[in-house]
């Protein structure tokens, strides 16, 4: 009789245990949809780590998720900004040394901080989310760096100090307003002989031109270059695109078309290419050189957080790149590895002369070189052609028409092939200290604008 009564009793706790676990069940199921609302993500994570788990197994887990999460934080702890498609504008050395010096001499910092917040003020009003700030234009730099000199732009000479950091300032303003900002950097383009002497010696680009000027770099119609193909020349480019990356809350690293200078002739590289073509022809030779760099900055900058971008603005014609250039844009835009982006400089108006640089038939034969599928396009446009513009043979429609804008915007916004574009550049369309719209182009404006913000 008692064990018949204890094994009832055992059937009433069972059946009491599988109500509540099915009751449970049922709640924890309710809780786990709402949560799957706002963050499906979160409960991927939590349903393949079960919470009832624990023990040296599930601790492991957890450890290799905490480890995987800083993983993915820059050294500065910030995780990049950047948009599925990118709506983006250049702001560069010569239009803002208003906004970083005055008087001959680094702005006020208060001051800095003003002019900085209206410029991204005036990016988030007016629809775009990145910003390409120019921090490297002739071998100088507009932050305060341990491998290339001060930027007479920034400061007052190539030997002063900066009494306050402007990059650090224009991460943070940008970030709080939503701006992705991206550090544009010119790879090779140096100073001027007359201005090269005043750079202090610890600088590499200064020992160079002590001890290798003519080799490691080389003048130009009176403008230095370094030479591309040696691996020092490249490793100091990369070395400072990671510093910016370990230093700054940055959101990418974008180069331009800088490689081999305009007018370069074979005598240019001659010593290197003895020393070190070993049976290449020029052409490759040159071509091997900024592939290594491109790779080189690739692998470093990713090396830093997968997530941060690198992308290159060639010169919108293809065959120069080509050729004098030599940026080998077809392997960057097929394989991948090398770009994240290619934002060509479509500089033309849809009345080009020529049709190969037509706006539209330029950006679609940009478009056929791309054969990877982790590249892509950007369109950069030329919206300066639009400031008191002249009646030209070769490109006329900037003149004639008053909505060249909004027309290569209309057509950027519908060439499936392109995922963003970038404008040619922030003082073309905004007054840098006053911040106000630039009257010069007000009809292109007024045409374009609506469009920019996603008003029509």
């Amino acid at each position: 009789m008692n064990i018949k009564r204890l094994l009832s009793l055992f059937l009433v706790c069972v059946m009491l245990l599988s109500v509540l676990a099915s009751c449970k069940k049922e709640a924890k199921g309710g809780a786990d949809s709402a949560l799957e609302d706002a963050s499906s993500e979160l409960i991927r994570e939590e349903s393949a780590v079960p919470q009832e788990e624990s023990g040296e197994e599930s601790l492991e887990e957890s450890k290799g998720t905490e480890e995987s999460n800083e993983e993915k934080t820059m050294p500065t702890g910030h995780t990049p900004l950047n948009y599925e498609y990118m709506k983006g504008i250049w702001l560069y050395q010569y239009s803002a040394e208003c906004l970083f010096r005055s008087g001959g001499k680094q702005r006020d910092e208060a001051d800095y901080t003003r002019l900085v917040e209206q410029i991204c003020s005036n990016l988030e009003r007016d629809g775009y989310n990145t910003l390409f700030l120019q921090v490297r234009g002739h071998g100088d730099s507009f932050y305060p760096s341990e491998l290339y000199p001060p930027s007479r732009y920034a400061v007052s000479d190539y030997d002063s100090v900066f009494e306050y950091d402007p990059l650090e300032i224009f991460c943070d303003i940008a970030h709080k307003h939503n701006i992705s900002l991206q550090a544009w950097l010119n790879p090779y383009r140096l100073l001027l002989a007359g201005q090269i002497v005043s750079v202090p010696d610890n600088y590499a680009i200064k020992e160079w031109f002590n001890n290798k000027e003519g080799d490691y770099i080389i003048a130009i119609d009176g403008r230095y270059y370094a030479n591309p193909a040696y691996e020092e020349v490249q490793q100091l480019v990369i070395d400072g695109a990671v510093e910016i990356c370990n230093n700054y809350d940055i959101d990418g690293i974008h180069i331009d078309d800088y490689f081999y200078p305009s007018g370069v002739t074979e005598e240019f590289d001659t010593k290197a290419f003895n020393e070190l073509a070993n049976g290449r022809t020029l052409k490759q030779f040159r071509y091997d050189s900024v592939n290594s760099l491109v790779k080189g900055m690739y692998d470093a900058i990713h090396a830093v957080h997968p997530d941060l971008l690198f992308g290159i603005s060639p010169a919108g014609n293809i065959e120069n790149n080509r050729g004098y250039l030599s940026a080998d844009i077809d392997t960057w835009c097929s394989q991948p590895g090398y770009i994240d982006y290619i934002a060509p400089q479509v500089y033309w108006s849809f009345d080009y002369y020529r049709d190969f640089a037509k706006f539209d038939i330029c950006s679609i034969n940009w478009a056929n070189l791309i054969r990877c599928d982790s590249v892509k396009l950007v369109l950069g446009i030329g919206l300066y052609r639009t400031v008191s513009p002249t009646l030209t043979e070769s490109d006329p429609g900037w003149y004639l028409y008053k909505d060249n804008i909004k027309r290569i915007l209309e057509f950027t916004y519908d060439f499936d092939v392109a995922e963003g574009f970038i404008m040619f550049d922030y003082c073309s369309m905004y007054d840098i200290y006053s911040g106000e719209y630039n009257g010069k182009i007000t009809e292109e404006l007024e045409n374009f604008l609506p469009l920019l913000k996603n008003e029509q």
